[in-house]
């Protein structure tokens, strides 16, 4: 199931799951909150992060915002 949304990354910029590019894939997963595993061309999970199904849901966890 494709999922889109919203995960803020290791440098604090807010991209889209469907979008990541460069090589690098996201999966939606369920780990008692719903979360997104970034992983590199390998398949190594190379960084966690929290699924947000909107842009207004980043901010309103108290994170801004900085599209990429």
């Amino acid at each position: 199931m494709q999922h889109t949304g919203f995960f803020v990354d290791w440098d604090g910029n807010t991209r889209r799951v469907e979008a990541l590019g460069s090589g690098y894939e996201c999966i939606v997963v369920d780990r008692g909150h719903v979360g997104v595993d970034v992983l590199d061309g390998e398949g190594c999970v190379i960084h966690e992060a929290t699924y947000f199904e909107t842009l207004e849901a980043v901010a309103a966890a108290g994170v801004t915002v900085y599209l990429v």
